[in-house]
């Protein structure tokens, strides 16, 4: 029993079915669980900086746990691939958005249908260049539109099987200045701002491993 209050209290009190996708993503563990769980940590930064009420804010931080359970239709060898994906392989990752969205959308319950739209749209961008829909500004749901400026700035810290991360600063930088892949028009205003204002937290959290 203290293993399982240990657990629930290190996942935020996830519902038991959210919980047991969590745990099972872990136990797959392809370098996206402490991803989830960093990223998470600071959708909660951003929640609070915008304002967010308690519920509200629970509910982001729970889905952003889950953001990426779609992955378990993505063979590994495409995942941890060290060379560069074909353009087979780039279209096969990017259904772990829609396959995670019918994952989490499967049931009734109130937080998973709040996950998998987090799930579906991750990837979406402001500008409307984002996949798998294209959709823009708010028609991307307000979890998705705090999420993806964390999971960018997370993605390029890590090391992953083609590259190594990259440092906090360079990180920022590619965030709000961008890099010719990744631009500010790929934010929502508002929370590129929210973003600026726990730049320093964001590091502390990366650097805290999870």
């Amino acid at each position: 029993m203290q293993m399982i209050n240990k657990m629930m209290t290190s996942y935020g009190g996830l519902p038991p079915a959210a919980l047991c996708l969590t745990m099972a993503e872990e136990l797959r563990d392809f370098g996206t669980n402490c991803h989830a769980k960093r990223t998470s940590r600071m959708v909660e930064l951003l929640c609070r900086e915008l304002g967010l009420d308690t519920e509200m804010r629970g509910a982001i931080v729970g889905a952003a746990l889950l953001h990426d359970i779609g992955k378990f239709a993505v063979p590994l060898d495409v995942i941890q691939k060290t060379a560069p994906l074909t353009k087979e392989e780039v279209a096969l990752l990017k259904t772990h958005s829609e396959k995670g969205y019918q994952v989490l959308a499967a049931s009734n319950d109130a937080f998973l249908s709040f996950a998998a739209d987090l799930a579906w749209t991750h990837h979406e961008r402001h500008d409307g260049t984002g996949y798998p829909r294209g959709l823009a500004g708010d028609e991307i749901p307000l979890s998705a539109r705090i999420f993806s400026v964390c999971d960018i700035y997370d993605a390029l810290r890590q090391d992953r099987p083609y590259r190594r991360g990259i440092p906090h600063n360079k990180a920022i930088n590619i965030v709000l200045v961008g890099d010719g892949r990744t631009s500010p028009d790929h934010f929502a205003p508002d929370v590129l701002m929210a973003f600026r204002a726990v730049m320093p937290k964001l590091k502390s959290i990366y650097d805290s491993g999870t």
